[in-house]
């Protein structure tokens, strides 16, 4: 699972060949190299259950004769079950029309974020910075590095949160946005309220923006985590954006629908440049979509089945006395790679898994952190995780 370049031709954008390799269509790569090889896939975190059946429904009766162009902004209906979900969710008053846009799933709005916040590059004599922590998902940098920006790392604590101290002053005035993700992906961390408002504060000191993944935030297992948006309340969620999907909260990731939610004047700027890139989402899925946010029973129903998944690996490792940190939330566990292990080299591990037809995620295709831990996405239904643990006990027993 060796990293591999990104060619550049020279007429082309030269950030092209400073991007990383994309870890998950490597693994895809990989498996198609092996026709006819059945492995068990912990590696992408692509929900494997059904998507409701009245979620279905709902876009099904959507397709009429004749179609027409959506609008960027989104159907109100849509804004209007967006809204009222983070109100019902985090307890904030959310106005359907000046704090949300639908976006196509959240990795549309996580692209696109950068260039709308980063000044004219050539206007400047250093590049602004975007932070993004030291295991994070690869989008955020890819955004930042294809928009010329610069990124500052954020190095995690002993709680896989984001140490804070190492926004200086000198790294603070150069800032234009910092990327949170909790619960998070890899680690499955969970951050407190009071970090949200230590951010923002930063935020207001400084002057930059915080925009939080919140992708998994409805996949907990013992309280729901809080979002930053409660923490931005009392400032009408100035400098303060929310990505949220579907993708994960209700199986459709094949249907490509999320929001963009918070600060009024971002919003009102996204609204402005969405319609010219031409990513509306189409009024079917919109559909789909109101169904999907006016509901909480599916959402119910899929935790439970993840639980179930979560303690038939978590009872395997303790067994195995084989460490696991965060996983608090999401659908992944964050492993420590056994000591047997030469280096405890994540990829080393991935890579003798593999042969043995389990496939997981090392921990350093997120960055060297990561290098001493793998990544398990419990997506597959139970028959197939119980499949899974046996295999790693297998190899956790062999010598």
């Amino acid at each position: 699972m060796a990293l591999l370049s990104t060619p550049c031709p020279s007429a082309m954008n030269p950030a092209i060949s400073q991007l990383k390799p994309y870890a998950f269509t490597q693994l895809r790569s990989r498996q198609d190299a092996m026709p006819g090889v059945r492995f068990v896939d912990l590696g992408v975190g692509d929900p494997q259950d059904e998507t409701p059946a009245f979620i279905r429904e709902a876009l099904v009766a959507a397709i009429t004769p004749a179609s027409r162009y959506p609008t960027a902004a989104g159907l109100p209906e849509l804004r209007r079950a967006i809204a009222g979900w983070l109100t019902r969710r985090y307890g904030v008053a959310v106005d359907a029309d000046k704090h949300v846009v639908p976006a196509n799933g959240s990795k549309e709005a996580i692209y696109n974020l950068a260039p709308l916040l980063l000044d004219d590059p050539s206007r400047r004599r250093t590049r602004e910075l975007i932070a993004i922590p030291e295991l994070a998902y690869q989008v955020y940098g890819d955004s930042a590095t294809m928009h010329h920006a610069e990124i500052f790392t954020l190095p995690f604590d002993r709680h896989w949160l984001p140490d804070l101290n190492a926004i200086t002053p000198a790294v603070g005035e150069r800032l234009k946005l910092i990327w949170l993700n909790f619960p998070n992906n890899p680690t499955g961390a969970v951050a407190p309220l009071s970090f949200y408002r230590d951010v923002l504060e930063l935020a207001g000191r400084y002057g930059f923006y915080v925009a939080s993944d919140e992708a998994y935030s409805e996949l907990w297992y013992d309280a729901p985590p809080p979002g930053l948006l409660q923490a931005a309340r009392d400032t009408g969620f100035r400098r303060a954006i929310v990505i949220n999907t579907l993708s994960k909260r209700s199986n459709m990731t094949a249907y490509r629908s999320g929001f963009i939610a918070g600060d009024p004047e971002v919003i009102a700027m996204l609204k402005n440049v969405r319609p010219r890139m031409g990513v509306a989402t189409p009024e079917f899925v919109q559909r789909a979509a109101v169904a999907a946010w006016s509901d909480e029973a599916h959402v119910e129903a899929q935790r439970a089945r993840y639980a179930e998944r979560r303690a038939l690996f978590l009872d395997a490792f303790t067994r195995k006395d084989v460490a696991v940190e965060g996983s608090e939330a999401a659908f992944y566990l964050w492993v420590r790679v056994p000591e047997s292990v030469a280096g405890r080299n994540s990829f080393q591990f991935a890579e003798h898994l593999f042969e043995r037809g389990l496939i997981v995620l090392p921990g350093g295709f997120f960055g060297p952190r990561g290098q001493e831990y793998i990544r398990i996405a419990f997506v597959p239904k139970i028959d197939v995780c119980r499949e899974a643990a046996a295999i790693l006990e297998r190899v956790l027993e062999e010598p």
